[in-house]
């Protein structure tokens, strides 16, 4: 089934501090994709080591943005998932902002509740609602999570670490901080073992909005790699299992803002998006 609702990942350090002369272009795009500024936003600092200066800097950039209506979900157990206020309160937001942070604590927190649930269910019948998630945030909303891998080593079967994710999108495997620290590696280790997902390299300040589990648009000020295993020809982790990785036909492409991707057919294009969209 066709989800209506949208996701948007961001490759993490997005700009939200309203005292620079940055325009919180990443952040303005997530209000734009629900009601504008007559929006509803709920913070999830889940994945935070600090998430009450996290949660604060979200409330602060959003409100900055001419939002009233932010407030801050402070989760950090499974436990905490079970407060009958969040259920009413995810029920009515239009948006969910998931922090940046260890991917694992949202894995721990939200697997297999009520609340990751309703979320599941918002997003495949609520046309206006939207999952945001920036760094471990966007990492998370897949079904396969990377959770660690050493740039260095990680050319290697094995190296990148895969946990069961959120599960809002099951076609791709989500990567952040992509061209800043080096990820390569370990995206291309995970799509070469999950070949019929797709590859989504996020850089800094930058995102991509998902649609209905396949059409990619590019927000942001950086870049997005999409690595596409679907043509391989030879891949060692399948074909010589326990040798150094070995592709052939590994598909890259490189996005930047306003460009477009279609997961299911594998096509690029140009959706000329709009700056002030």
């Amino acid at each position: 089934m066709v989800p209506k609702g949208v996701l948007i990942a961001v490759g993490g350090a997005e700009e939200r501090n309203t005292d620079s002369k940055g325009k919180l272009e990443v952040l303005r795009q997530i209000l734009a994709r629900a009601r504008g500024k007559q929006s509803v936003v709920e913070v999830i600092p889940t994945a935070s080591g600090i998430p009450r200066q996290i949660g604060n800097e979200y409330l602060h950039a959003f409100t900055h943005l001419g939002c009233s209506e932010v407030r801050i979900m402070p989760i950090r157990t499974k436990k905490d998932t079970e407060k009958k206020d969040y259920f009413s309160r995810l029920e009515h937001a239009d948006i969910v902002m998931l922090s940046g942070g260890n991917q694992a604590r949202l894995s721990r927190a939200f697997l297999e509740t009520g609340l990751l649930q309703l979320l599941q269910q918002r997003h495949q019948n609520d046309e206006h609602f939207v999952i945001a998630g920036t760094s471990a945030g966007a990492m998370a909303q897949s079904r396969h999570m990377i959770n660690g891998g050493a740039p260095a080593e990680a050319l290697k079967h094995g190296k990148a670490r895969l946990i069961e994710g959120l599960g809002f999108i099951r076609e791709a495997i989500i990567d952040s901080h992509f061209i800043n620290r080096g990820r390569f590696g370990r995206l291309m280790v995970a799509v070469a073992e999950h070949p019929e997902l797709c590859g989504i390299g996020l850089g800094e300040d930058t995102g991509v909005i998902i649609r209905q589990h396949r059409y990619l648009e590019v927000i942001g000020s950086g870049q997005v790699v999409i690595m596409d295993g679907r043509k391989l020809a030879y891949n060692s982790i399948v074909q010589t299992p326990g040798r150094m990785l070995s592709l052939e036909h590994l598909v890259f492409h490189l996005m930047s803002k306003g460009m477009g991707y279609d997961m299911a057919e594998g096509v690029f294009s140009d959706v000329r998006v709009m700056s002030d969209r």
